[in-house]
């Protein structure tokens, strides 16, 4: 048991058709590529502010059910917990989450809310009605004090019961405003607890991996996307802070990094002064990201080479320069095909995403956008089915033009609720089947990955993603 008070960050459990990466999953996909929300680290920092012990349980990774959860916690010496919830399972996962809280004698209990609740105030309003145990929603991670909050139990007569964490100046006590600027201070998460050699990335090389996250927010408007809509501007932590980060986890024995950035190095001056004083500490901790194509010139690139990067997301979405417009990503297939050949003289892994079959994409249309991702001779492609995401203006426009199907979105982007104009259900699913197979299964790529690997752990990890490639 632990000799002082803690407070559990938890990934709960999901039946077997279920997974939760941080976003809505509705199959089982444990297998592939997973790695811990980057909510909880970076919520981490703020419990051991708080003066109590940081733990942390991935129920879904270690196939637990609420019970034997229950049975591994009563070691813990909990005085609260921090948990995940989804969407989907939002009332059923909040039921066990009070009768978890009430096993353990009636400890705290916050769950970090969805991007859709923070939109809808009136349903977060009878969430905390409904639900007068739960002590706080989480909106964001960086407009609040939760260690405020936490702390908040040990002071005499202060009860912070039922707050939910929103935007500064409207919280009860105690004062959860954070005051920022272009920069602002969130406690250096305690990422040794999410240390674990099954976490990976799709592009992992060594482990062990871990995320952080140094910017927050997105200020372009792509209609698919519904991250852009959570932080009212782009927010970046200080500098230093990041710089020390990187340093504490090579300490720790990370290996590599994935910054969750929506865009990373978006905003020039701040990307360069970090680049450079990471740089400066000739770490051997390397590390990779998601940027725009519009970003990534020729300087930015090579500056985030020197400084450790190893891999690079892009955004290319589709083959006609015409829907890129659409999609807020106004860049010609000569610089999509340039930036990609940068990387690739720089030594930069690259991933592209893409989406296919959109409303009105004919068969044509989503061939010809396959073909172009493998013309990017990119490391990685990660193709998506366009689907429209409830709380985005696809959504909106969906509902408004009708071709919105009545089934779920799906948050992994592996089957469609759109009406397609020229496609049937079946000619999607078998197309994005294709896309899969025209660019993992050719021998050349099979043959290339398997002489660039260099450990055993590259190697499991590559056998993991084929069996979804082929599945």
């Amino acid at each position: 048991m632990h000799p002082n008070p803690s407070f559990l960050l938890l990934d709960p459990p999901s039946p077997q058709d279920f997974c939760r990466r941080g976003s809505l999953r509705e199959k089982d996909d444990a297998q592939n590529a997973p790695f811990p929300s980057i909510d909880l680290i970076l919520l981490s920092g703020a419990v051991r502010e708080a003066g109590y012990a940081p733990v942390f349980i991935d129920a879904q990774l270690d196939h637990l059910s609420w019970g034997t959860l229950l049975e591994r916690a009563r070691d813990q010496n909990l005085a609260g917990v921090i948990s995940l919830v989804s969407s989907a399972r939002f009332e059923e996962e909040l039921e066990s989450l009070k009768e978890f809280c009430k096993e353990l004698g009636g400890i705290r209990c916050f769950v970090i809310g969805t991007i859709l609740m923070q939109q809808d105030k009136l349903r977060l309003q009878r969430v905390l009605t409904d639900h007068p145990w739960l002590d706080g929603i989480i909106l964001n991670t960086t407009e609040h004090n939760l260690t405020e909050l936490i702390r908040a139990d040990r002071r005499a007569g202060v009860q912070p019961h039922n707050i939910a964490m929103d935007r500064p100046g409207q919280l009860a006590i105690p004062d959860t405003t954070v005051r920022y600027g272009d920069s602002f201070h969130i406690p250096q998460p305690e990422h040794s607890i999410f240390k674990d050699s099954r976490y990976c990335f799709p592009q992992s090389k060594r482990g062990p991996v871990t995320c952080t996250q140094f910017s927050f927010g997105c200020p372009f408007t792509c209609e698919f996307c519904v991250d852009n809509q959570l932080y009212r501007k782009t927010l970046y932590r200080d500098v230093d802070e990041m710089v020390d980060e990187m340093v504490s986890l090579e300490k720790a024995g990370f290996r590599e990094v994935y910054f969750k950035d929506l865009t990373f190095a978006l905003k020039k001056t701040i990307a360069v002064e970090f680049l450079r004083k990471l740089s400066d500490k000739k770490l051997r901790l390397r590390w990779l990201c998601t940027t725009r194509l519009d970003v990534a010139s020729h300087e930015m690139l090579t500056l985030m080479k020197k400084a450790g990067c190893y891999g690079i997301e892009f955004g290319v979405e589709h083959a006609n320069e015409k829907k890129r417009r659409l999609l807020d990503k106004r860049i010609n297939d000569d610089r999509v095909l340039e930036v990609f050949q940068n990387c690739r003289r720089l030594g930069i892994n690259t991933t592209a995403f893409i989406m296919l079959a959109f409303e009105d994409d004919t068969e044509q249309d989503v061939r010809s956008t396959i073909r172009f991702a493998r013309s990017l001779r990119a490391n990685y492609v990660s193709f998506n089915i366009a689907t429209a995401l409830p709380g985005t203006p696809f959504w909106e426009r969906a509902k408004r033009e009708g071709f919105l199907r009545s089934q779920p979105a799906d948050f992994g982007f592996a089957t469609s609720n759109l009406k397609h104009r020229h496609l049937t259900p079946e000619q999607v699913a078998g197309l994005y089947k294709e896309a899969i197979r025209s660019f993992y299964c050719r021998p050349s790529v099979v043959l290339e990955k398997l002489l660039q690997v260099r450990s055993f752990f590259e190697l499991r990890k590559l056998f993991r993603l084929g069996a979804v490639a082929i599945s």
